[in-house]
């Protein structure tokens, strides 16, 4: 399908060709990872624009495969090594990075028909579920798509640095969010850029409103920024945090802690530190000891509590800024729900069965971290349709129960797929 409508357009050259490396540090890593990006990129808009895809593209996205197929493997552990300076070395698992190059690969050389077939052969009722979420969306044009991004829209990555959109990915979602919907909306726990959703994404610029820090802080297709206000002393104080803990990850006890999952991630009135990967390559000990050490320093800056609230996802500790309420809890963390009001009140979103011809919105999510951005969607806007990706039946309940007109998955491409193949 894709391969046929391309080849009735102008061929498109490569702008940013890669070479075949010889990747030995992690910061070379990182260089490769920002090199695919800047491929990428100019990629997924000439697609959009129907223009062909030059050979030479495909070839620089298989020399990026293979500089990474052959980085040094540990005769001991079997695991892949880089080296952080001139002494030491980490583990680093690379089957997000390696998975998705395959997969643009395929998706270029053989075109969409092939490459849902292609996807069928590794998830398991792939073809079912897409069935299903077709039916479901069926004749539907959304008022709001408000999605969160990794492990919902996105495959988990062991570095957030190293987690580049994909260009079937971005294909699939900006296509969709063109076609289908009037305000498509990413709400991110991570930063908004340096280093956040803008450095991973290569949707085209004028297409998504992205949010970061929980929706604290967004950006609109027209590249207008927002930000939620927030108090001097607890901007005071949270840098005083994000002091502590840089000085903290310096030691050389605690640095590896710089080098997996999201790391340190200084966020919107939020502060992000991994204590551990996708791949539990952190000794199970060693990162409850390390909790325990960035919980103590919380205490010693907010020993009332009134300030901070820990949230540890079991990966990531995440440190927020509370709000002020008037109800019975007078300071709050700061959620997805939080944020989706901030966004829907900045931009105009309002109930759309009054103001918008009843258009229903969508929502999409993966985690517990992604309920309350559910709910103040059921809240605000009505005509609530959800497709969560999840194999948790507690999370599915949860669902459920907030929004009847839902259905799970378990695979961010099979949802991606769902609402690429909706675009159509």
């Amino acid at each position: 399908m894709q391969n046929q409508i391309l080849k009735e357009h102008k061929l498109e050259t490569c702008r940013h060709p890669i070479s075949l490396q010889d990747i030995r540090t992690l910061k070379e890593l990182y260089q490769l990872k920002s090199e695919t990006r800047d491929l990428r990129e100019p990629i997924v808009r000439n697609i959009m624009k129907q223009r062909v895809v030059g050979h030479q593209c495909i070839e620089s996205l298989k020399n990026a495969l293979y500089s990474l197929e052959t980085i040094h493997i540990d005769d001991y552990t079997g695991q892949r090594v880089l080296r952080l300076d001139g002494r030491k070395q980490i583990e680093v698992d690379l089957t997000y990075e390696i998975r998705e190059l395959k997969k643009d690969i395929y998706y270029l050389e053989y075109g969409e028909d092939h490459f849902f077939n292609y996807l069928a052969k590794f998830i398991p009722d792939f073809r079912a579920y897409v069935n299903e979420g077709i039916a479901m969306l069926r004749g539907k044009r959304f008022n709001a798509f408000i999605t969160d991004r990794d492990g919902t829209t996105n495959n988990y990555c062991g570095r957030y640095r190293s987690s580049i959109q994909p260009i079937y990915n971005a294909v699939f979602l900006s296509r969709f969010a063109k076609n289908c919907c009037r305000h498509p909306i990413f709400i991110t726990s991570a930063p908004l850029k340096d280093f956040g959703i803008l450095n991973v994404s290569i949707n085209p610029e004028d297409i998504f409103y992205y949010a970061g820090s929980k929706g604290r802080e967004f950006i609109s297709p027209d590249g207008v920024f927002h930000s939620y206000p927030i108090d001097e002393r607890k901007e005071q104080l949270i840098q005083l945090l994000n002091d502590r803990l840089r000085l903290l990850l310096e030691d050389p006890a605690f640095e590896k802690f710089n080098f997996i999952g999201s790391a340190l991630q200084f966020k919107f009135g939020q502060t992000t530190v991994a204590r551990q990967d996708i791949t539990r390559s952190i000794n199970a000990d060693e990162s409850a000891a390390f909790l325990e050490k960035v919980k103590g320093i919380v205490r010693e800056i907010d020993p009332e509590k009134q300030i901070f609230r820990i949230e540890d996802t079991g990966l990531d500790i995440e440190i927020i800024l509370t709000i002020d309420t008037a109800g019975h809890d007078a300071h709050k963390d700061f959620d997805k729900g939080d944020g989706l009001e901030f966004i829907c009140r900045s931009i105009g979103i309002r109930d759309n069965d009054r103001d918008n011809g009843r258009e229903p919105n969508l929502v999409c999510g993966d985690t517990y971290s992604d309920i309350p951005m559910l709910q103040k969607a059921m809240d605000i806007c009505g005509d609530v349709w959800a497709i969560f990706v999840t194999k948790d039946e507690q999370l599915e309940e949860t669902v459920k129960s907030i929004c009847p007109q839902s259905m799970i998955v378990p695979s961010p491409d099979i949802l991606l797929t769902i609402l690429g193949l909706h675009s159509l």
